[in-house]
């Protein structure tokens, strides 16, 4: 696979959900945004190359992560 695996930290009903694109249910929901984002980063750092977006629910990006080296930056596709 060329490009990053994206884990996305985002609130949801009161908690905070990690989710990665491409699957239907979330990672793992959590009651504070830090430890959804530390697990993101944790998840992020184990399959690289990745990257983590935390955003305020509205779909803004609050902050974004790079993990790893992206093949496809590399090769220029």
């Amino acid at each position: 696979m060329l490009g990053r695996h994206v884990y996305r930290v985002h609130p949801m009903e009161a908690r905070w959900t990690v989710t990665k694109d491409g699957e239907s249910q979330p990672r793992a929901s959590f009651a504070s945004r830090e430890e959804a984002l530390a697990e993101a980063q944790r998840l992020a750092d184990a399959d690289q190359p990745s990257k983590v977006t935390l955003d305020n629910g509205d779909g803004i990006i609050l902050e974004e992560h790079l993990f790893g080296t992206d093949l496809s930056q590399e090769i220029g596709a």
